[in-house]
């Protein structure tokens, strides 16, 4: 029985999603669990795996086509089957194999009343001049010497084929040995040979001057008119851009925003940190940034001001105050913005949120999140400091009710006890969901988190 093979939603966020490339061919056996193509989402390129075995019968679209959830995209079913009822009439090599033939009576018929047969489409020249006929080659499915499929991200073999690389050869430091970006770009630079110097040639009679370029009269500058050259460059929408477009503005003209801002005094915070890393270093474990201080403050002031990590539900009436503390922290890559998602913050302490919150931020820019770990959460930060942007307001991500916008750490001075004295300090801004989250709740919100990094020994009871 034949199988339709629908687009699947791959992200919560997800409405369509963009083939980027099959990986089998149109009558190629497949088992489950082969991936059968890449599809972009607005999160990540993202494996389609087949769930059942047999023949891969029809592409319905091709690669670089974008379709809705739900769209029929391919079919599977035994070699031969007539798949006309799920691709239409006449579609697929079902529904040509169904067709009965003409028999030869109607082709003498057909030759006595002078009609031609249809001309067969003339092959086309190959390089040498000899004609050849054009057959698409199928894309190798890379295994490992056992025969088993080598796990990888899409990215990384869509750069390993730009590159004539074959996975097998490749290391795979990801998550299970998997094979992402950064693999396949050290074994690029491991392969690359260094070019030898040339050394040279002793001259056996004094060099002859070089002869001296001939005066030129300069060019008279050439003054374009407006509209001889294009003004702009134009570049295709991804999936992840429309959704960013999306969302966000959904966000900002249905939920009513308000900004609260503090100046944090961070030198307390700053000393702690050193003296953590030295230990870190010391030890062998990843160094805590000034990020990882933020994001327990959070998750610990979360506990205290639920409405704050809630989120509000029009169609269904309610305010959902979560019952755990899940941070997204918003991370920028190429095609835009996306936040992975730290579960738990509030469990963890600060050398297990520094070693998570690196190795999602780099598989975020890999584009080789799974969809959950950057789905589902409950409150998010976002850090424009290291650009040196002293305060910024963000927009909410929706479902959230409020979003941190953290600035620079910068020196200052400062008056304590009537005395102009240099401080260092950071500002960071509450954008809130006035639906959920009234100036009050908002404010002492803010306070709790300020005062967690005003007292940073707190941060590790």
């Amino acid at each position: 029985m034949a199988i339709p093979i629908e687009m699947p939603k791959l992200s919560d966020t997800m409405e369509e999603g963009v083939l980027s490339a099959w990986l089998v061919d149109e009558g190629e056996e497949v088992s489950a669990g082969d991936v059968l193509a890449q599809v972009e989402t607005d999160k990540a390129t993202m494996d389609l795996e087949a769930f059942d075995e047999g023949v891969l019968l029809k592409q319905v679209i091709g690669a670089g086509d974008a379709v809705p959830i739900g769209e029929l995209i391919a079919v599977i079913g035994e070699a031969g089957e007539d798949i006309s009822d799920l691709v239409g009439e006449g579609s697929g090599d079902g529904a040509a194999a169904a067709e009965p033939e003409p028999d030869a009576e109607a082709g003498a018929e057909d030759a006595a009343a002078g009609s031609p047969p249809d001309p067969e489409p003339a092959p086309e020249p190959s390089g040498d001049g000899q004609l050849a006929e054009r057959t698409p080659e199928p894309v190798p499915a890379e295994t490992d010497a056992e025969g088993r499929r080598i796990k990888a991200s899409p990215l990384a073999r869509r750069i390993a084929q730009e590159s004539d690389v074959e996975l097998a050869q490749v290391d795979g430091s990801g998550p299970k040995g998997r094979i992402v970006r950064r693999d396949v770009e050290a074994h690029l630079e491991k392969e690359t040979p260094a070019p030898e110097p040339t050394p040279a040639p002793e001259p056996e009679t004094a060099p002859e001057p070089a002869p001296q370029p001939e005066p030129s009269v300069p060019e008279a500058p050439s003054y374009a008119m407006p509209g001889e050259e294009a003004a702009y460059a134009s570049e295709d929408i991804t999936q992840m851009r429309k959704t960013i477009a999306r969302r966000l503005a959904e966000s900002k003209y249905s939920a009513p925003h308000y900004y609260l801002t503090v100046d944090v005094d961070v030198e307390a915070a700053i000393e702690v940190r050193r003296d953590l890393n030295e230990l870190a270093e010391e030890q062998g474990r990843a160094k805590i940034s000034f990020n990882d201080f933020i994001t327990k403050a959070c998750a610990l002031s979360l506990h205290d001001h639920p409405y704050v990590n809630a989120a509000y539900r029009p169609d269904e009436g309610e305010i959902h105050k979560h019952n755990r503390v899940h941070i997204g922290i918003a991370v920028a890559i190429d095609e835009g913005l996306i936040t992975p998602v730290i579960r738990d913050a509030d469990r963890k302490g600060l050398s297990e949120l520094a070693r998570e919150t690196r190795a999602l931020a780099e598989r975020a820019r890999d584009r080789d999140l799974d969809p959950e770990e950057f789905e589902g959460a409950t409150f998010t930060t976002s850090n424009l400091g290291m650009f040196g942007i002293e305060e910024f307001t963000a927009i909410i991500n929706p479902p959230n009710s409020a979003i941190l916008a953290i600035g620079e750490i910068r020196d200052t001075p400062v008056v304590e006890d009537g005395e102009v004295v240099p401080g260092t300090r950071m500002k960071v801004t509450l954008s809130c969901d006035h639906r959920v989250v009234d100036g009050a709740k908002g404010a002492r919100f803010l306070d709790t988190v300020k005062s967690y990094l005003e007292e940073p020994m707190n941060l590790l009871l």
